[in-house]
């Protein structure tokens, strides 16, 4: 579990990239409006929401980053670019916490500590 003081600056961290989840929750928008048809036409177009996501993912954590310089970072694969939801392994001194991050309504996030 993390402490107080660095939840609050996990929570500070996540609230100055709104931004970026903002924009993660439009990329799951746009792949959900996605129709494929049979030929796999559209398979382009996810491989272009797929890098954008994982630009937009990757600065997250790198802000998280530079707030918790004492954890080790780990972001956790999504199945699905329509997740509207990060997962986070932070981990310090053999200490493991998982953090989730719910971003489906723009201009709010859901964090939960699960351990």
């Amino acid at each position: 579990m993390l402490i107080a003081d660095d939840y609050e600056i996990l929570k500070s961290s996540f609230i100055d990239s709104q931004r970026l989840f903002d924009k993660l929750n439009r990329v799951a928008d746009q792949v959900s409006e996605l129709e494929y048809d049979e030929s796999g036409l559209f398979l382009d177009q996810e491989e272009t929401y797929e890098r954008h996501w994982l630009k937009l993912s990757s600065k997250i954590v790198d802000a998280l980053s530079s707030s918790l310089k004492n954890y080790n970072i780990e972001l956790l694969k999504n199945k699905s670019l329509t997740q509207r939801t990060l997962t986070f392994n932070l981990s310090k001194d053999k200490e493991l916490s998982k953090i989730h991050v719910d971003y489906s309504e723009n201009g709010s996030l859901s964090i939960s500590q699960m351990s």
